[in-house]
């Protein structure tokens, strides 16, 4: 059983429209202010493999909860978190994909902790299995190995960008729930892969607009390469 969390409906439909057999299971409410967060999960196949997919919510703590629930569910041999990023490298543009090899937290910063991509309190690797599979993979896509930062954070600022330059400069995307998911499966022993197709360039000016506009085709981008993964796993 591998399980696929996306923050955003757009990611985890795309993967939904590659799925066979699929059916829906109700989660337990997650309130989201007066409102209830939306977290079902489909369960479905892609070939002959089970997948589970489901739509966590926009960022760190949401991505938490969807986590633990799916572990406790499912007990999943894999958990992939898909969707979508901001570049951080110039050599990294839009929809190209980067699979993790490391994601960290890059807003933590506590006494005594070093911060970057070697802590072992705020970086944690991710599953080579999956990384071995897509290096053998046929793609149209230009795809990128290396590392994943994640905050509760859109990237647009100068200052963020400072930050992330010097405490993890070899930061090749950021988005908002990979770490905590990373994090959450190191903690209940589960493998866990984060794979992001690029939707903006946070180091071109105001790349929110590019991020709306290219949001549906990096989706799409990111399901059928997940969608091959999983039929190799």
């Amino acid at each position: 059983m591998i399980v696929v969390l996306c923050a955003m409906k757009e990611e985890r439909n795309a993967l939904l429209k590659l799925m066979k057999d699929v059916k829906a299971i109700k989660n337990k409410k997650v309130r989201v202010l007066d409102t209830e967060l939306n977290n079902t999960f489909f369960t479905g196949k892609i070939n002959d493999k089970e997948v589970v997919v489901s739509k966590t919510g926009i960022g760190e703590v949401y991505a938490t909860i969807a986590t633990v629930l799916a572990i406790q569910k499912f007990k999943p041999e894999l958990i992939i978190n898909l969707g979508c990023a901001g570049s951080l490298n110039e050599n990294v543009r839009v929809n190209d994909v980067v699979v993790a090899e490391r994601v960290a937290e890059w807003r933590f910063d506590a006494l005594d902790w070093p911060r970057g991509f070697d802590s072992k309190y705020t970086s944690f690797s991710c599953d080579q299995k999956v990384i071995k599979i897509m290096k053998k993979l046929k793609l149209d896509a230009k795809v990128h190995y290396g590392d994943i930062v994640s905050a509760n954070e859109f990237i647009y600022k100068k200052s963020q960008l400072n930050e992330l330059k010097k405490h993890y400069p070899e930061a090749l995307c950021g988005e908002m729930e990979g770490s905590a998911i990373a994090n959450t499966c190191f903690a209940l022993g589960v493998n866990c892969s984060v794979i992001r197709s690029i939707s903006d360039e946070t180091l071109v000016a105001k790349n929110y607009h590019q991020y709306y506009f290219n949001l549906e085709q990096v989706c799409s981008t990111a399901a059928d390469i997940a969608a091959q993964i999983i039929r190799k796993y």
